[in-house]
């Protein structure tokens, strides 16, 4: 695959890369909904706990995000420089550090439960439920983690149907265990909410069994001269790369929480439309996201073999494509937004914000998607930092302020069309420095290697 990523048609590569990245990530969202939906039939109270592990869940899932973001832009630079034994050495530190923090989330999670959720705003009377669900949630937590990094890796050396492939079948498998496990048929006794943290956990086990064989398969999970002092230098880049990104992940949680604190005088109508224009935007963005999964890789491989005009090229495509997408889904929304509205809902205020949020919110994507585009591309070059400043300056400068002022003068209407702009301009604003940097030609990006690493450190 690398030889086909460094010379075939940039258009057809990122086709190739991108479509399977879509399929994985519809059944990521698949995967979350079916938990709530069957959760949600066992009354308010198992709701509830499990909303309160909701934090921690995506603490854990953007932790190992940041490092599945750095692991994969090392092996993408090393297969892309047709050096096989530094991407086995990246790999094997990568699952290494990742097994580490795992196992001592994993001590502190089990030891500090109720402590935890306490701090969070739990009720005491609420923590023996909290607890039904963390008890296997927790192990869980811990092969969710090596799954994730373990999915980066394979990405990176150019597969990303496999991924895709597992995380399609762990869905599915998901929707058959949860209502055996929950509620228990014949002779298997149903657990309640224990039984959904149980049934994602053999999931997520099943998953990382299948991937690990596939590493080993292509002779990646191979140590032999890997010292402990590389190593270190290796953990050492790891960090230096994952903590922007684990921070820029984070922001944009903390985005939305703010618009949601300034929607919340606006009345509970108004909540509850943002909460259902919320859970149906991943859906609007999902080849977004699923591209800016795969434009590292496509990046990471061509910048190691120096060809760079076909980096400028793909971010090219990349943004063309996604203005062109973006347009089209935001005019199908805006056709469709009442029939989605009613789903959600009965209550005729609710239909018509549910509708304004799937009018107005899109706008903004495609601005959203440029952005997101560069920080993929920076991730892949190891420029962490300047991807978290970016999507800093986009929601801090625009997104939020925007929607505060819109919100201000004409209320829920406003704060979304102002929060849309900000992404839009945003977008613009990133896509003009690309196109200053591509005229200079310039990456400011060094070329790291094991041995360089190892002098440094």
């Amino acid at each position: 695959m690398r030889d086909e990523i460094v010379s075939a048609p940039v258009s057809g590569v990122l086709y190739k890369l991108t479509m399977p990245m879509v399929i994985g990530i519809i059944a990521v969202f698949f995967f979350n909904l079916v938990d709530m939906f069957f959760i949600g039939l066992l009354g308010t109270t198992s709701l509830a706990a499990v909303s309160f592990t909701m934090p921690i869940a995506m603490l854990v899932m953007n932790l190992a995000i940041g490092l599945g973001i750095a692991s994969s832009a090392l092996i993408a630079r090393a297969i892309g420089a047709n050096e096989q034994k530094r991407a086995q050495h990246y790999v094997v530190a990568s699952l290494l550090l990742t097994t580490i923090i795992a196992s001592i989330m994993l001590v502190l999670g089990l030891s500090f439960n109720d402590k935890l959720f306490l701090l969070l705003g739990a009720e005491p009377t609420l923590l023996p439920v909290i607890w039904q669900f963390m008890q296997f949630w927790w192990p869980g937590a811990w092969m969710m983690m090596f799954m994730i990094v373990i999915n980066s890796s394979m990405r990176a050396v150019g597969n990303t149907k496999l991924p895709s492939m597992m995380m399609l079948g762990s869905a599915v498998l998901n929707a058959i265990l949860d209502p055996i496990l929950i509620f228990g048929v014949g002779p298997i006794e149903g657990m309640g909410i224990a039984g959904a943290a149980l049934a994602s956990t053999i999931c997520w086990a099943i998953v990382v069994v299948v991937m690990v064989y596939s590493l080993a398969k292509i002779d990646l999970l191979h140590w032999a001269q890997l010292t402990l002092k590389e190593l270190i230098s290796i953990w050492q880049r790891l960090t230096v790369i994952g903590i922007p990104a684990i921070v820029t992940n984070v922001l944009v949680p903390i985005a939305s929480g703010i618009l949601l604190a300034m929607i919340a005088p606006m009345g509970e109508q108004a909540v509850a439309a943002f909460g259902v224009g919320a859970r149906i935007e991943p859906f609007a963005i999902v080849v977004i996201l699923a591209l800016t999964s795969t434009i590292p890789v496509f990046v990471g491989q061509n910048f190691a073999a120096g060809q760079h005009e076909r980096i400028w090229q793909a971010l090219s495509i990349s943004v063309k494509f996604i203005l062109i997408w973006q347009l089209a889904v935001w005019l199908l929304l805006w056709l469709v937004s009442p029939l989605i509205a009613m789903i959600f809902s009965q209550d005729p205020v609710v239909i018509e914000k549910v509708g304004h949020y799937l009018m107005l919110m899109p706008i903004g994507y495609a601005g959203m998607g440029i952005v997101l585009c560069a920080n993929a591309a920076l991730n892949a070059l190891q420029h962490t930092g300047v991807s978290m400043l970016l999507n800093l300056v986009r929601l801090s400068a625009f997104y939020v302020p925007l929607a505060w002022i819109g919100g201000q003068y004409y209320g829920f209407e406003g704060l979304l069309l102002g929060a849309s702009i900000g992404n839009l301009v945003a977008g613009l604003i990133v896509w003009g420095l690309i196109r200053k940097a591509q005229a200079k030609e310039a990456f400011g990006v060094h070329n790291y290697s094991t041995e360089l690493v190892i002098e440094k450190a």
